[in-house]
């Protein structure tokens, strides 16, 4: 068998009692985190603006949007609520190329809601779509800007739908063949609205793909691996398409590897150097004024991949801007939601001392012949003051978010939007998904049926540093 009829069949027949333990709780931890940072992501000016989309479209009443009073199609419902729970770039690492929860929790919830499915159905279907999602983005090796959550999200998305709707192992498969081409994003558009539109996109596109297939309509059964397919196109030269199946079901990418809940509302790419940072600067108790510069000495092209922006404008754009984050944590001593504002970034000292930033990939990794340069992770600041001293700092691994923390940040997207009972009442529904008859019983409590318009509310969350401190 090929790889496309190798995950098929595998989609088809897995079951809720077919997946480890662990990696049904670490699904619950991402569905929780997502949960939190869509709701508070209708608050976001790209979640207002997607709201009012919604709204225009209208749809049959199938399922509704988080923190909202909104019932539309399911697909439609699974864009928008892919698209507000990645607006301020502040939910789930992990696989699926990147963002996990953002593309399998509204495809899950959303088919739940319009067919009143049990939170085993849903914990199954976000598990077979994470292990799609992720052996194809672990083994591909794309060398082009894809944005990786577009590219293997919808694929993830297409699985998990597919597990939701029942089908047949050649239903799955035309499901893959369908999302393959729908398939796609560029990083050029990270820094706007149009990255959080990506895993919106690619959770519609996966309800749609199983959808089409379970009426009948056709692709071809061999996307991944065909001629001219999905290998073909989204892979580098590293692709490994027999590494896609190897050990499919008795190794699961979700419970080896897990998934990492953020601290910090900005691009991963950022983390590992704020979870080394922040703690320096506060013990140092460093000042901008006595810093002559900082250089981030690391294992990348300065600028390319997912931190592309040498300029910053507008907040959005700062999250994907080491230097910004640099100079924020420098400057402000934390980074919150309030970094990535527009106000923020148009004051002008961060612009200023980004100047004093200096990027560089190191010069033992550009020696060294591609596939080592690739097993080198090592990076580490050096920051020289104004009266000489230099100080350098090795970085370890990036700080993520563990158990009570996560209930913690939990609650501060959401208590201002739903009320500190419905937050606590959410905790608890999906502590114990597995157990719920029917996820509408969650969807109840995250949504605002007869309430007032989402689309009036503004921001008024301000997460606290003791979280983003990953304390």
């Amino acid at each position: 068998m090929g790889a496309t009829e190798t995950l098929a069949k595998w989609i088809a027949a897995t079951t809720y009692d077919d997946i480890p333990p662990a990696a049904i709780e670490q699904a619950k931890k991402s569905i929780l985190d997502y949960i939190g940072t869509a709701t508070y992501g209708t608050t976001s000016q790209l979640g207002k603006i997607m709201l009012e989309f919604t709204r225009e479209q209208g749809g049959n009443p199938q399922a509704r949007v988080i923190g909202t009073n909104i019932r539309t199609a399911s697909a439609q419902a699974a864009f928008a609520n892919g698209t507000i729970g990645h607006s301020e770039d502040f939910d789930d690492l992990g696989g699926c190329g990147g963002h996990p929860a953002t593309v399998l929790t509204p495809t899950v919830l959303a088919l739940a809601d319009e067919l009143h499915l049990s939170g085993r159905d849903v914990l199954t279907g976000w598990v077979v779509g994470y292990e799609i999602g992720t052996r194809l983005s672990a083994n591909n090796h794309t060398d082009r800007d894809w944005h990786p959550t577009a590219i293997y999200g919808t694929m993830a998305a297409a699985a998990a739908a597919s597990k939701l709707l029942g089908l047949d192992a050649e239903k799955a498969r035309m499901a893959l063949g369908i999302a393959g081409s729908e398939a796609g994003g560029l990083r050029r558009n990270f820094g706007t609205m149009t990255k959080p539109f990506h895993p919106g996109q690619a959770a519609r596109n996966g309800v749609i793909a199983a959808k089409l297939a379970a009426k009948g309509f056709t692709a071809d059964p061999d996307i991944i691996e065909g001629r001219q397919g999905y290998a073909d196109n989204f892979g580098g030269a590293k692709c490994n398409v027999p590494a896609m199946t190897k050990f499919l079901g008795k190794v699961y990418y979700l419970e080896e590897e897990g998934t990492r809940i953020k601290p910090w509302p900005c691009c991963g790419g950022n983390h590992q150097t704020l979870s080394n940072w922040l703690p320096f600067i506060k013990e140092k108790k460093l000042k901008a004024e006595d810093v002559e510069r900082v250089e981030h000495i690391g294992p990348n092209i300065p600028c390319t991949g997912a931190l592309l922006r040498t300029e910053v404008k507008k907040g959005l754009e700062g999250k994907f801007s080491l230097a910004y984050n640099i100079s924020a944590a420098l400057i402000d001593g934390k980074v919150d939601y309030e970094t990535f504002t527009d106000k923020r970034a148009g004051k002008g000292d961060l612009q200023a001392f980004m100047k004093r930033v200096k990027l560089v990939r190191s010069d033992d990794v550009a020696l060294r012949r591609p596939h080592i340069a690739d097993a080198n992770l090592e990076a580490r600041l050096r920051i020289t003051m104004r009266d000489g001293a230099v100080h350098e700092i090795v970085m370890g691994t990036a700080t993520h978010l563990t158990g009570d923390a996560v209930l913690d940040k939990f609650r501060l997207n959401t208590e201002a939007i739903l009320g500190k009972e419905r937050a606590a009442t959410a905790i608890d529904l999906v502590q114990r998904l597995e157990k719920l008859s029917d996820v509408s019983q969650l969807l109840d409590v995250v949504t605002l049926a007869g309430t007032e318009s989402t689309t009036e509310r503004t921001p008024v969350l301000q997460v606290k540093e003791v979280v983003l401190a990953g304390s």
